[in-house]
């Protein structure tokens, strides 16, 4: 139990310590690259919320100790500066060892045991890192990572006399992959959680032009093709012409509704209408009080799960804060729309109470209404 306790355990946290010099470089070279990359996403339409920036520098945290581990001459330790002993030195450059012949890691007893997990494991947050926090990543990236990032430390090691292994280029390229099949877990059983470590698409709130006639046409082609309910879309689904639907003061007059203000949600890369929203300024007539609120808002379907819908209904937020309000009111079908209903919670909703749908809004039969103070 004590050579168990002595390779585990302290071995493994010695090289931990040892990587405290790349976790420092890391750090300042994320900090100071930060604004760089802010300024770059920016320009693509995209940003990166602090959640996915704070496992981005965990993982520039482990890249950085993962260098220092595996790139450095098998002499270079700081560890003897602490316990105040004279460190060894030797030539940064000179050529080591090699095995080409695979199967050699399964030799041995204990101390081999632990350098074939470690080999893997040690690999492992490469694979996962990269599909958390960057799109479109799969199973074939996740092993082309994994041979040319092992395939480049196995040659830069014989270059620093340490040791070629082909054992570890297919152990180390085995722990990116099991690192993408965990990744997987988040994916399948939190997806919400997932996309939130991805960039995200910079949205804009835009008033409606002729510029959009064409989208917004498709939008409502899209919406009727998917038998989506056109909520907050400023009754879209009843007009013949996009001039029509333009006629927001006209229509609200010719049938008595509140008015209101009506916004295209366009992302910024390629200036494609992805959600029309609706805010009615306060006060609100009794009808609307009770069944509907002050804010409607739909995503076309081929854009949805995507957290547009959350984004989307911040932004019209603030431009309620701007306009004097202190809170607003969101109502959603019970069981109808459980997306709209996550949204308004992720925005702040409070539920209030729960009414009879006795003009038939939903489906459920029953309206939920939610609060959000500004």
């Amino acid at each position: 139990m004590r050579v168990f306790y002595s390779i585990f355990v302290e071995d493994s946290l010695r090289y931990i310590i040892r990587m405290f010099p790349g976790f420092l470089l890391a750090a300042l070279m994320f900090l100071a690259l930060r604004p760089w990359r802010v300024r770059r996403l920016a320009g693509q339409g995209l940003s990166s919320s602090l959640l996915r920036e704070a496992a981005l520098l965990l993982f520039w945290l482990f890249c950085g100790g993962m260098a220092v581990l595996t790139l450095t001459p098998g002499w270079f330790d700081w560890l003897p500066l602490l316990q105040g002993l004279k460190p060894v030195y030797g030539p940064f450059f000179s050529l080591g060892s090699w095995n080409l012949a695979p199967g050699r890691c399964f030799e041995g007893g204990l101390w081999q045991s632990y350098m074939l997990l470690g080999n893997i494991i040690m690999f492992v947050p490469f694979g996962f890192f990269s599909a958390l926090l960057w799109r479109g990543y799969n199973w074939k990236r996740a092993l082309l990572t994994g041979v040319c990032i092992t395939a480049f430390i196995e040659c830069w090691q014989l270059c620093v006399g340490r040791a070629f292994d082909i054992d570890d280029i297919i152990l180390n390229t085995l722990g990116v992959f099991c690192g993408y099949l965990l990744w997987k877990l988040p994916k399948k059983y939190a997806p919400r959680l997932a996309r939130r470590f991805q960039v995200m698409d910079i949205l804009e709130l835009v008033t409606p032009t002729m510029e959009y006639k064409d989208q917004v046409m498709a939008f409502k082609a899209e919406m009727l093709e998917y038998g989506s309910d056109f909520e907050g879309c400023s009754g879209l689904e009843n007009t013949e012409t996009y001039e029509e639907w333009l006629d927001f003061r006209g229509r609200e007059k010719r049938k008595g509704w509140l008015p209101s203000h009506t916004y295209l949600t366009v992302r910024r890369s390629d200036g494609r209408v992805v959600g029309i929203i609706n805010y009615r300024p306060s006060p609100l007539s009794d009808f609307v009080f009770q069944y509907g609120g002050h804010i409607g808002y739909s995503i076309r379907p081929l854009e949805r799960r995507k957290g547009y819908a959350r984004e989307q209904l911040r932004l019209t937020l603030e431009k309620c804060r701007a306009a004097g309000e202190e809170r607003v009111l969101l109502t959603c079908d019970h069981q109808g729309n459980p997306g709209s209903e996550k949204t308004i919670l992720a925005n702040g909703g409070v539920l209030e109470n729960e009414v009879e749908d006795t003009p038939g809004l939903g489906n459920s039969g029953r309206i939920r209404r939610y609060w959000i103070t500004l």
